[in-house]
């Protein structure tokens, strides 16, 4: 009896598991409720994108300009100037009856219409210098107007090469000061592509290089506002003192020449050791100096003889 139990029992168990799977079988088959939908056949709201708040008609700024304001768009676009004396002496050798003050108010319009971008530097040789670049807007109407695309600007060729605008027109305007002087052949501020390499395959790259006549060596300016690292002044100052014996130092004014250089100066002295560079002479001074003194020995505020002694001699007091 015991057996025939258990087999009745074992047949009830399957008999369930068979209709269960049946139920089962029947209610995928009627398929989801009505109030229930598929993620996958949801309609999603469509993205639209966002409304600009602000819409610039070309045709519209271009109705504002006079011929001043499109011979300067023309220059700075075709020629890449961005100093404002450079884009004046442009329009100047084309205009006969030129005026300054028409030329400053078509500046003030575009910057105010967005279609110039201005730039105000304070440096020691040049105050106030006014830098011009053209915005999208100005890019746009450039390439309408004459149908090909503007030449690079002065500006984003100075980033490229000096890092930084106050850096960049700090060693072109020495370089002006250097090539105004007569004293040199050429004067080089693009030296990227004048690297010097070394063998162990590191390269040094001045910021000025000036050739000399009757093929003399080079002579090397370096353009300092006191920002770099120890680290990296000590490495600067190793790879210049491997290509010339005289290393040249000018600065925007003497504060930064004697709060920040000459203590970085001292400091890779001490690092290298007198007797590691003794050939070395070091020397000090401000872009303004350069220009009262005509870039003569007098130009030199402090220096180093390190064939003599590892102070300096200097024509200010430095207590």
């Amino acid at each position: 009896m015991a057996e025939i139990a258990e087999s009745q029992y074992q047949y009830l168990v399957a008999r369930v598991n068979e209709l269960t799977s049946r139920i089962e079988v029947l209610e995928a088959e009627k398929g989801p409720p009505r109030d229930h939908i598929p993620a996958s056949r949801l309609i999603k709201p469509r993205k639209t994108a966002p409304v600009s708040s602000h819409v610039v008609d070309l045709n519209d700024t271009e109705n504002k300009f006079n011929d001043m304001m499109w011979m300067m768009v023309e220059t700075i676009g075709k020629e890449g100037f961005a100093r404002y004396p450079d884009i004046a002496n442009h329009i100047s050798e084309q205009v006969s009856d030129f005026v300054d003050n028409r030329l400053r108010r078509a500046a003030n319009s575009l910057v105010g219409m967005n279609v110039l971008k201005r730039t105000d530097l304070n440096l020691m040789l040049v105050p106030n210098m006014i830098l011009y670049c053209l915005s999208d807007i100005g890019e746009r109407l450039f390439r309408k107007r004459f149908q090909t695309a503007p030449a690079e600007s002065e500006i984003v060729r100075v980033i490229k090469e000096h890092d930084n605008l106050e850096h960049g027109y700090g060693i072109l305007e020495l370089g002006q000061l250097l090539s105004n002087s007569g004293k040199y052949e050429s004067i080089h501020v693009y030296n990227r592509v004048n690297a010097i390499k070394f063998n162990d395959g590191t390269q040094y790259i001045p910021d000025i290089i000036c050739l000399q006549k009757d093929k003399r060596p080079s002579v090397f300016y370096e353009y300092e506002r006191g920002t770099h690292t120890q680290k990296d002044f000590n490495t600067k100052c190793d790879k210049m003192s491997r290509v010339t014996r005289t290393m040249n130092f000018v600065t925007p004014n003497r504060k930064i020449m004697i709060k920040r250089l000459l203590p970085q100066v001292e400091e890779w002295i001490k690092t290298r050791g007198r007797d590691s560079i003794i050939r070395q002479i070091i020397c000090l001074t401000t872009s303004k100096e350069l220009q009262t003194c005509s870039l003569s020995d007098e130009s030199w505020l402090i220096v180093f003889d390190m064939s003599k002694s590892d102070e300096p001699k200097s024509k200010l007091k430095l207590d």
